[in-house]
């Protein structure tokens, strides 16, 4: 089979890690796999085996790489050349292919568009985007939320990446496939945490700077743990915290790639994942997390629930601390049947089965 996924440019965030590991475990399996991508974007973030196919704003498929670029990639003064790029290019090989996967609102509209022979035109639905528009009062955040709802109306066919996203809003789609987890990398953790008493107790998130992924009500109950256990600590990935706030026993960690992070996961005792909006949807550090054995807190994302971690209301720091005291005072065993159930649930979201299902659901088109 030969899949062909356009977007505008190779980025850090976890839905090109999906794309890349998609393509990745498709080619070994023996399809053709190809990226569209705008000739000014970097080489990808999270390394891939498929294809790279480079677009100018005329359309003409480009030879070069990113490295060789003379100056660093924007979308911002470039979004309409990088669509009509994308279109025309589209339009010049769509057809050679079996599937083309848009996978964000705004590549879904050259996708829909051009023409593709007769390819299979599908629709990654990785998140409600309106909604992350919607939090923004800019000008730009307006549009690209209407444009965004709009995509949802148009001929493609949409697999979302969670159940919550079947019938949500303006979504159409009607099977869902979640995004993976790496189980070579982000494996179990040999022992569950010590939290007996006396131990130094670490609690960790990964930091952002939305205010809906919740690092604000991480930072509220750790500074009312830190007055209750004097040995707490708090590890932040990657940072991103509010301008002048500073602890003495909070430590940012800046892993380089996804084993640091693996085992900046199974560091620490506890994972905090407050996210405040789409509950039920995938979210990488509560499926990570789980999957490398680390006891997780979060508001509900997928496949978290009140079997397998610890489930808490979103904006709400005072059960987030709760959670934290009941979690340290657990017996070894009570905790280690939720990181069992935890593993349990986790395998369906290995990469080897999401890729198949994929596989699965376009030879059926």
């Amino acid at each position: 089979m030969k899949i062909l996924i356009p977007i505008t440019g190779f980025g850090h965030a976890g839905g090109y890690r999906v794309l890349s590991e998609l393509a990745n475990h498709w080619t070994m399996d023996g399809h053709q796999v190809d990226f569209l991508v705008d000739e000014r974007s970097p080489d990808p973030y999270f390394p891939t085996r498929a294809r790279i196919h480079r677009f100018d704003k005329f359309g003409r498929l480009i030879d070069h790489h990113g490295d060789m670029l003379r100056k660093e990639f924007s979308s911002k003064g470039n979004a309409a050349s990088i669509y009509f790029g994308m279109w025309r290019a589209l339009g010049k090989i769509g057809a050679k292919y079996d599937v083309v996967l848009a996978n964000h609102s705004l590549t879904a509209f050259p996708v829909a568009f051009a023409r593709g022979g007769k390819a299979s035109k599908y629709y990654y639905v990785q998140a409600y985007e309106p909604e992350y528009y919607s939090l923004s009062k800019s000008r730009k955040a307006r549009v690209l939320e209407k444009l965004s709802k709009f995509s949802y109306r148009l001929n493609l066919r949409q697999i979302a990446n969670a159940p919550i996203y079947l019938g949500y809003r303006d979504i159409k789609a009607e099977q869902w496939i979640p995004p993976g987890v790496d189980e070579s990398i982000f494996h179990r953790r040999s022992s569950p945490p010590d939290l007996g008493v006396g131990k130094t107790l670490k609690i960790g998130t990964i930091g952002r700077k939305e205010a809906s992924k919740g690092t604000k009500y991480v930072l509220e109950a750790f500074e009312k743990l830190a007055l209750i256990d004097s040995k707490i600590q708090l590890k932040v990935a990657y940072g991103n915290l509010p301008d002048n706030w500073t602890h003495d026993r909070a430590e940012i960690i800046v892993p380089s790639n996804d084993r640091e992070l693996s085992d900046f996961y199974r560091s620490i005792d506890i994972l905090i994942a407050p996210g405040t909006v789409q509950l039920g949807a995938c979210h990488y550090p509560v499926l990570e997390a789980m999957s490398c054995g680390t006891p997780v807190i979060t508001t509900g994302y997928l496949p978290a629930n009140k079997e397998n971690s610890w489930i808490v209301p979103t904006e709400d720091s005072e059960s987030i601390v709760s959670s934290v005291l009941e979690i340290s005072a657990s017996s070894r065993v009570d905790v280690l049947k939720k990181l069992d159930l935890a593993a349990a649930a986790i395998d369906f979201f290995y990469w080897k089965n999401v890729s198949q299902r994929f596989i699965g659901l376009f030879e059926c088109r």
